[in-house]
């Protein structure tokens, strides 16, 4: 029996770290399309079992070489993590009209835009409040009108906040600067904004792996359809900063300050008030019920996990 052939565009981020071993092991055969300028985490351990494809795709997709490279490998599922552009989504759909390939993307929680109800579903309106959750409901607008239409067959993921190994995390600020934890391991204070009531939903990048995964092996109850995925609960901002002290024995010590005021002292936070101001809770009920799927991780594990990464890489530091 023939192996089913899986492209993965981005292969080589957080996600798919997770996802190429998920599917090797699974007997797919993998071809990962990528810049060629990051590395795996975890480690690359994938040595001859996935081919490498180095890509420009902004240059590739003008120059219609990406269609080429599609058409060359003739995949039957393609993984594409990194669309950021509408026209990148276009020429997908171009490049895969009347073909029996099951395209899936990777959107982003932010396409809710302001939170209105919580946990909040994929039926809610799209509300964008910035241009790259603007791009992405663009883009999920029109891979599954492509697929009303018969043209192609695309599913589409909505991460929340990517907690994992390798990378900073969205701190109780709300930006990914780690002298921030740093700060709170020390038992220094640090400003939270608007009270820290508004909410973050991580989700560890073995968890939106297995999304993904599951979306491909369960084809007819996904094709068509947009997945949430958060971690089994959100926390506040607060919550994260007093759960992270704990982890450390220590007090969270902070200052409550609005966004206004620290505009005024300081500067406009742009990421931090980004996350701030739309933050997020998703519900898990569709993923669920379609595809039998639910995170294992919870965010506190995400967060921990993480943490000791970071502790590890000696990015913070541990007296």
């Amino acid at each position: 029996m023939r192996k089913k052939k899986v492209i993965i565009i981005g292969g080589t981020g957080h996600i798919g770290g997770y996802l190429v071993p998920s599917l090797l092991a699974r007997d797919y055969e993998v071809v990962v399309f990528s810049r060629g300028k990051t590395t795996p985490y975890p480690e690359n351990f994938w040595g001859k079992k996935v081919k490498m494809v180095k890509v420009d795709r902004e240059k590739d997709e003008k120059t219609g070489h990406w269609s080429e490279l599609i058409a060359e490998i003739k995949p039957d599922i393609i993984v594409d993590i990194i669309c950021f552009e509408p026209e990148s989504a276009q020429n997908l759909i171009e490049s895969l009209t009347g073909k029996d390939i099951h395209l899936l993307s990777c959107g982003t929680v932010w396409v809710y835009g302001k939170t209105k109800v919580i946990p909040t579903p994929e039926s809610a309106p799209r509300l964008p409040e910035n241009d790259y959750a603007n791009k992405k409901v663009i883009i999920e607008e029109k891979l599954l009108q492509a697929t009303r239409e018969g043209k192609i067959k695309a599913t589409i993921i909505h991460p929340g906040h990517i907690t994992g190994p390798g990378k900073t995390f969205v701190t109780p600020f709300g930006d990914h600067n780690p002298e921030t934890l740093q700060k709170i391991i020390d038992g220094e204070a640090i400003y939270l904004l608007d009270g820290g009531f508004s909410t973050l939903h991580h989700v560890h990048p073995q968890d939106v792996a297995r999304l993904f995964l599951r979306a491909i092996e369960k084809e007819k109850n996904s094709v068509g359809e947009s997945f949430n995925c958060g971690a089994s609960e959100a926390m506040t901002f607060f919550g994260l900063g007093q759960f992270f002290a704990s982890l450390f024995g220590r007090e969270f010590y902070f200052q409550n300050i609005s966004l206004e005021e620290y505009s005024e002292k300081f500067s406009y936070p742009e990421e931090a008030a980004q996350h701030v101001r739309q933050g997020c809770c998703v519900s898990m009920a569709k993923a669920q019920e379609l595809l039998n799927f639910s995170c294992c991780y919870s965010a506190k594990d995400a967060v921990m996990e993480t943490t000791n990464d970071l502790i590890k890489r000696g990015i913070l530091r541990v007296n």
